[in-house]
């Protein structure tokens, strides 16, 4: 079959011929490959760089570690792939597979689960997300942070340096957008105004750096944090 094969001391993936992949057990499931996002993670474990990775050896490793696949009857399903997925066919985990409606397409139906995980987890597993909570998303014009918008929902404050991307956001449920293209002066002086408004419960950072000091210069109050805040 055909794949993306990385090699040893090679940055990118190769478009070669791989052996197809063999079922070990009951709980996997060989699949057809429809379509495969692939993150800086994929590209990184399959070269052997990532520190929970092994180096390919000498025949290579596929790319990818999630998709769309077919089953055997033809249903379309999101599954997480036993080794690599950029291939004609893959491997998948049973218990992995959630079915896709008919209405998203393939691509975006491997393209977005990255992005809901990384914003669902920030938000439902680390900051406990309440239906009430104020959120702040410092770096919301990404495809993460827009997907958080949607998902923190009840009152969100966006930051981001494309203009034209903050104002989508209004459309998406962001209720105060902020540039950091700004001034810091301006920056920190327009935050505090939102935060004293609507004081801020939780912080998504998918930036970190200087907006991030200047955030935290905004919530911490004088000398001490004002109300707690899940960062």
């Amino acid at each position: 079959m055909k794949a993306a094969v990385m090699f040893p001391n090679e940055e990118r993936p190769r478009y070669t011929d791989f052996p197809e992949p063999l079922i070990q057990n009951d709980d996997e499931v060989l699949v057809r490959v429809k379509a495969v996002a692939i993150k800086h993670l994929d590209k990184s474990m399959a070269s052997g760089k990532h520190y929970a990775s092994v180096a390919p050896k000498g025949h290579g490793a596929l790319i990818g570690g999630d998709g769309v696949c077919l089953l055997a009857d033809g249903t379309r399903v999101y599954g997480m792939g036993v080794s690599g997925m950029l291939a004609e066919k893959a491997v998948i985990h049973k218990d992995r597979i959630v079915r896709l409606p008919e209405s998203l397409d393939n691509a975006t139906a491997a393209a977005l689960p990255n992005a809901v995980i990384g914003a669902a987890m920030g938000l439902k597993f680390k900051a406990n997300i309440h239906a009430e909570d104020v959120v702040l998303i410092n770096g919301a014009t990404g495809v993460t942070g827009r997907v958080a918008v949607q998902l923190a929902k009840y009152y969100v404050i966006a930051t981001g340096r494309n203009q034209q991307s903050l104002e989508d956001l209004l459309s998406l449920g962001a209720d105060e957008i902020i540039s950091l293209k700004q001034t810091d002066e301006k920056f920190t002086a327009q935050l505090a105004a939102i935060h004293h408004a609507t004081p801020i419960d939780i912080v998504i950072d998918y930036l970190w750096g200087h907006p991030a000091e200047l955030i935290l210069e905004v919530l911490k109050g004088r000398g001490m944090f004002t109300r707690p805040i899940s960062y």
